[in-house]
C-alpha cells in the first residue's frame, strides 16, 4: 500500500516547517509501502492542513473511490486526458492551531498525535469499513511516530 502525506499549509507555516514535512513525507511512504490493510485499499493519500483560508468546516469526511475516470481538465472541451483512480482513500486532516507556533520539536509528535487522533475517532467510509484492518493500520501510524528520527 502507498501512504502519501501531502500538506496544504499557510506560507509563513511552510517556511518554517517545510524541511520537517518534507522528510515526513518520504519517510512515513517508505515505511507503508510494504504495509497491507485492506484489498479494497491500494493508496491512502492524506492532506495535513493548516491555513487560515482553510478551515477546519471545509474538511470533508475520508472519501473513497473504487473505480473512476475523471477528466484533468474538465473544462477544456479537446482535451481527452483521463485520470483513473482505483481503490484510492483521500483523506483531510486539519492540525491544530497551536502547530504554528509550536517549535520544531514538538512539530512532528504533534502531527502524529493528530494523524492517530483523527482515524482513530473518524469512521472510514463504509464500502471499506470491514476490510480495513484499522487498528493495525492506527498502531503502524503510531509506531512509526514513536520511532521517527528525521535523517
Amino acid at each position: 500500500m502507498r501512504l502519501i502525506l501531502g500538506k496544504r499549509i499557510d506560507s509563513y507555516i511552510y517556511n518554517n516547517y517545510n524541511h520537517i514535512l518534507n522528510k515526513i513525507e518520504n519517510e512515513i511512504y517508505l515505511y507503508f509501502q510494504n504495509r497491507f490493510y485492506s484489498i479494497l485499499v491500494d493508496e491512502i493519500n492524506i492532506d495535513i492542513i493548516y491555513s487560515q483560508h482553510f478551515k477546519t468546516s471545509h474538511c470533508k469526511r475520508p472519501i473513497y473511490y473504487e473505480d473512476k475516470t475523471v477528466k484533468v481538465f474538465p473544462q477544456n472541451k479537446n482535451s481527452d486526458v483521463t485520470f483513473r483512480m482505483y481503490h484510492l482513500l483521500f483523506v483531510d486532516i486539519p492540525l491544530p492551531d497551536e502547530f504554528a507556533t509550536c517549535s520544531e520539536e514538538y512539530a512532528v509528535p504533534m502531527i502524529g498525535e493528530t494523524l492517530v487522533k483523527y482515524f482513530t475517532e473518524t469512521p472510514l467510509p463504509m464500502k471499506i469499513r470491514k476490510s480495513f484492518d484499522k487498528e493495525r493500520f492506527i498502531a503502524d501510524l503510531q509506531q512509526f511516530f514513536e520511532n521517527y528520527k528525521p535523517k
